[in-house]
């Protein structure tokens, strides 16, 4: 015979498993629990042209940093003349509620004149972005992050992450290009 005692012990050990089987999925939902996600929304907060000139003498510094929720890079990119435009705009790439928000920023040159044939040129510049929105940290946060691809002239040229926990933060040149096999014949 068994015990009262280890019968309710029994007893509040699978109330306990049952409830734990329905709430599990949904233990975000409770008070204390986090479901983090990424930002919503990214804004352009500074774009500047610092120099133009030919590559050699303009495109020796560049640097990106990430502080909160700002995101700044410094760069060179390649144009048809020392005159030339530049556009920015953005998009974000990922499903709302993603943990991981992924945004791209392109930055595009129009050129304003003819072309340099005496040095590659291009324009040295400064961009700024912020991310907000997303949903807000709980006490016992879960993963979350930013990924920024950078795109200049339709190209992608580099990545910012800002990321907790396990995401999956490599960015698409990073990423192992799977081999596809296929037989064939050579006649």
């Amino acid at each position: 015979m068994v015990p009262p005692s280890t019968r309710r012990l029994i007893a509040v050990a699978l109330v306990a498993l049952a409830v734990g089987a329905v709430l599990g999925p949904s233990v975000n939902a409770l008070p204390g629990f986090s479901d983090r996600t990424g930002p919503t929304d990214i804004a352009v907060t500074e774009f500047e042209r610092l120099d133009a000139g030919c590559a050699s003498a303009v495109a020796t510094y560049s640097r990106g940093s990430v502080s909160g929720d700002t995101f700044t890079k410094v760069t060179f990119i390649e144009t048809a003349s020392t005159g030339a435009n530049l556009s920015v705009w953005t998009e974000r790439t990922s499903p709302d509620g993603a943990d991981l928000s992924t945004f791209r920023v392109h930055v595009e040159s129009h050129d304003a004149g003819p072309a340099n044939t005496t040095c590659e040129t291009g324009v040295l510049y400064r961009i700024s972005v912020e991310t907000s929105g997303g949903a807000p940290a709980g006490f016992l946060a879960d993963d979350h992050g930013t990924q920024i691809q950078w795109m200049e002239n339709g190209a992608f040229t580099v990545c910012s992450v800002s990321a907790t926990g396990g995401l999956d933060t490599r960015c698409p040149g990073d990423r192992d290009h799977p081999r596809v096999w296929a037989n064939a014949t050579a006649n």
